[in-house]
């Protein structure tokens, strides 16, 4: 009877244990997750519709995984107010380029976390016969430049990174073939903002191994001067660019791929304009790992855990694939933290004064 006694103490006081530690994960997690996505690229009422159909849709798959949670989506103003809002807490999930988690894991350590990294369908471009990946850049560039291509992918073949390209108008694309980005010197250049990997840091990056420079007013060629002029987003700067507003743009290549008819209204007043015939690339800027979904570090590994799960099952289906290519991701894969170390090298390297 005392040993009976002395195993039901037992159970009950596990079964206790495991309450408490129940009680103490869940309490640790919101009602609603917030998720916010950053404005990489125009999103129409449309594209702004299939979003929040993933509201409903990581419900769903949340709720098969034990979370009863609120999904609530929204668009950031802009990748700092996200960064600022997941820091402080107002955000649990965020689309972040890889340069912006790194960014993010230096200026507030701690806080924010490596959920997943996406993939993408390899453009065409970046293979050969045999559907191999290619890495010689001169060969990509060649790819693209070629007669025909428009820029399509090819879905059996996922890459995990992707490019930044230096992209200009086909009549100017001489004297780039000569100098290449040497050219760019004095040049006005369609940008995004300064936190953008594939629209500014990158960038940056290439101009720094051809000895120039972005600046914000009138360049210098003489000192090696660029005018880094932003724009909206990717495609609003193959706009510009097309209508001559700048000498050149960087984007993330390939932005001339019509997704989501950001074109559609340039097209229309210029019928018979073949885009890609249109504009040349130059250059391609070292790989840049694909975007991550990060979440603050405060969420319980559990959600954690859920969240990873869902957003790899809803990508999986044609609503939410839909809804998600806005980014052109095609799938997702689990991330660590050391997988953004170089990422957090070539930040520092880009940012000197951070280190003073």
């Amino acid at each position: 009877m005392k040993k009976l006694f002395g195993l039901l103490l037992i159970v009950l006081i596990g079964i206790g244990f495991t309450a408490c530690e129940s009680t103490t994960e869940t309490d640790e997690d919101p009602t609603t997750l917030y998720v916010q996505f950053v404005p990489s690229t125009s999103i129409d009422t449309a594209m702004m519709t299939k979003l929040i159909t993933l509201e409903g849709l990581l419900e769903a798959e949340l709720l098969q995984e034990g979370y009863d949670i609120n999904i609530n989506i929204s668009i950031g103003t802009s990748y700092a107010s996200v960064i600022e809002a997941m820091a402080s807490g107002q955000i649990h999930v965020a689309f972040l380029t890889a340069q912006q988690y790194a960014f993010t894991t230096l200026e507030y350590p701690g806080k924010v976390e490596v959920l997943l990294t996406s993939v993408r369908d390899a453009y065409k471009a970046q293979l050969d016969a045999t559907n191999t990946i290619i890495t010689d850049k001169a060969t990509i560039i060649a790819n693209a430049n070629s007669a025909g291509y428009d820029g399509t992918t090819n879905s059996a073949v996922k890459v995990s990174s992707y490019y930044s390209m230096l992209l200009v108008r086909a009549e100017d694309y001489d004297q780039y073939d000569t100098e290449g980005v040497a050219a760019l010197a004095g040049k006005n250049v369609g940008t995004q903002s300064a936190t953008s990997g594939s629209g500014y840091t990158y960038p940056s990056f290439l101009l720094s191994q051809n000895n120039l420079h972005f600046v914000t007013g009138a360049a210098n060629a003489a000192n090696g001067e660029v005018q880094a002029t932003q724009l909206a987003n990717h495609q609003e700067a193959v706009i510009a660019l097309l209508n001559e507003e700048v000498d050149a743009v960087f984007t993330f290549f390939d932005a001339r791929y019509n997704t989501t008819g950001a074109y559609n209204g340039w097209q229309d007043a210029n019928p018979g304009i073949n885009i890609f015939e249109a504009t040349k690339v130059v250059d391609l800027t070292t790989g840049i790992y694909n975007d991550t979904i990060s979440g603050i570090t405060s969420l319980s590994a559990g959600l954690k855990a859920a969240i990873q799960q869902a957003f790899q099952d809803v990508i999986a289906t044609p609503d939410g694939l839909a809804a998600l290519t806005v980014y052109n991701h095609k799938g997702y894969l689990v991330a660590v933290d050391s997988d953004y170390d170089g990422e957090r090298a070539f930040y520092t390297f880009m940012h000197p004064e951070d280190e003073e």
